[in-house]
């Protein structure tokens, strides 16, 4: 198993998990041309080599395209006049531009990015009451993205949607791209006291967040990553400048979002965890597990925009792979869970089945439902979930905000499965993943139901039908 680890400890946003991505070996051409198919023009992909703190790493600019020729030459110059030869030859083989597909222009360039829905007076790089401290000509650089600040093209949750579904980007990206961008709508619309589909997206509609998220979810699904942990999450400290004044930090998003992950607070005096990058870490990835022994198989750094402070402007990823060793073959290590449990019988079937939802966001490895016989001889049903013990509040408040019941019982539980992997396989109807599992020494093969029933409706055919050109038969 693949795993990508975060070490958030100077926070994290959308640009520098795509540059970490990058950094760590996911190919800078092939997320150009995926991209390239989302229907969206007037932007262009910066890489370049920068440090922080004495770290080299990999920084990613996403500019629009009116800004872009400006941006290029000065980055250029930037390069030439501070980073050694060694590295200058480097980044003129790694740079990679993402050529406009349309006519469009996008005035957002991209600079620490924040996906509030009044980004206009929001510098992103910045907190507190005074611009951010830059070091050096590449951090104004980043800043002066903010000059060509015109308007913002609004896009609504399901606009984003059918331009990802609409793509010829992998199912597995097209599935973790709508999984954070979903999450964070949900953020946005409680903030802003909207439906989800009511929201229209300035910051996340705009092409840089966009290009961020989903370059994001190409790069994971490249890599073969199967699992995300990640360390406390630094959020920083202080104010941020919004459309609708000084807000605190963490920004109103990134609160609601902390409440999916661990996180720490007061690291420097300035925002550390940008929305979009909460809704990444909240999406995707687990707390560190600590007692796992893992192989190191590289590592990437993601440059951020900032510079001049205590907790150096990266993100650092590292590629795990857990070893094949384990209490058998086929079996994957024991895991402590808890298990929670609350009997309801005043609520409808829909709203049961609501709450089921809610509580596979909140984390939940497993939720089902039983049919009870409660006091009175009322028919009631008992609904469950499963998790790890890190999530026992999360699910607690899904319970209590989402269901009828005035308590929930709690147990310790263990858990042995069967080690399995996905694998996505060609067929006439496009890529579908397979999951496949040992038993008892020989493999059993299953496919994503997901994945069987759109190429089911593709192509007419029945679910059988196509289960039998895949596994034969």
């Amino acid at each position: 198993m693949k795993i990508l680890h975060c070490d958030c400890f100077a926070g994290i946003s959308g640009d520098m998990f795509l540059a970490a991505l990058i950094d760590l070996g996911a190919d800078a051409e092939n997320l150009r041309q995926k991209l390239g198919t989302l229907g969206v023009g007037g932007w262009q992909i910066k890489l370049s080599k920068d440090s922080r703190g004495g770290v080299w790493g990999t920084r990613a600019d996403v500019l629009c395209q009116k800004c872009a020729e400006n941006q290029d030459s000065h980055l250029r110059g930037v390069k030439s006049a501070q980073m050694p030869l060694s590295i200058e030859k480097n980044l003129n083989q790694h740079q990679s531009e993402a050529a406009p597909s349309g006519g469009h222009e996008y005035p957002h360039a991209h600079a620490h990015e924040h996906s509030h829905e009044h980004p206009h007076a929001h510098h992103c790089g910045e907190s507190g009451n005074a611009p951010a401290p830059r070091a050096n000509a590449a951090d104004d650089s980043a800043h002066q993205h903010h000059e060509c600040h015109g308007h913002h093209e609004h896009r609504s949750f399901s606009d984003i949607k059918k331009l990802i579904e609409n793509s010829s980007i992998p199912q597995g990206a097209k599935e973790t791209s709508l999984k954070i961008f979903s999450i964070l709508a949900e953020a946005e619309a409680k903030v802003h006291n909207k439906e989800v589909s009511e929201v229209a997206f300035h910051e996340v509609g705009a092409v840089d967040s966009i290009i961020d998220i989903v370059g994001a979810a190409i790069c994971l699904d490249e890599l073969g990553i199967e699992k995300i942990t990640h360390t406390p999450v630094e959020l920083g400290s202080g104010t941020v400048a919004c459309a609708h004044g000084i807000m605190p930090v963490p920004a109103p998003a990134t609160a609601l979002l902390s409440q999916k992950f661990p996180f720490k607070l007061g690291g420097v005096h300035h925002e550390c965890t940008t929305p979009t990058g909460a809704a990444i870490i909240a999406a995707l990835a687990k707390p560190q597990e600590a007692s796992e022994v893992l192989k190191n198989l590289g590592v990437g750094i993601g440059i951020g925009h900032r510079d001049g402070h205590r907790l150096p402007n990266f993100l650092r990823v590292c590629l795990f792979e857990a070893p094949a060793e384990g209490p058998s073959p086929a079996c994957a290590p024991t895991e402590r869970l808890v298990e929670l449990a609350a009997n309801i019988d005043d609520m409808p079937a829909e709203k049961i089945s609501y709450l089921c939802e809610k509580l596979f966001e909140a984390g939940a490895l497993d939720v089902w439902q039983e049919s009870i016989a409660m006091k009175k001889g009322r028919l009631g049903c008992k609904v469950c979930a499963l998790a790890g013990e890190n999530l026992r509040n999360a699910l607690l408040s899904v319970f209590f905000t989402h269901s009828t019941t005035l308590g929930v019982r709690s147990f310790a539980a263990e858990r042995s499965s069967i080690r399995r992997v996905q694998k996505c396989v060609e067929t006439p109807y496009g890529e579908i993943r397979v999951k496949t599992a040992s038993r008892g020494g020989f493999e059993t093969s299953k496919a994503d139901f997901d994945d069987l029933r759109a190429a089911a409706q593709k192509s007419g055919k029945s679910l059988s039908e196509i289960e039998r050109e895949i596994f034969g038969g």
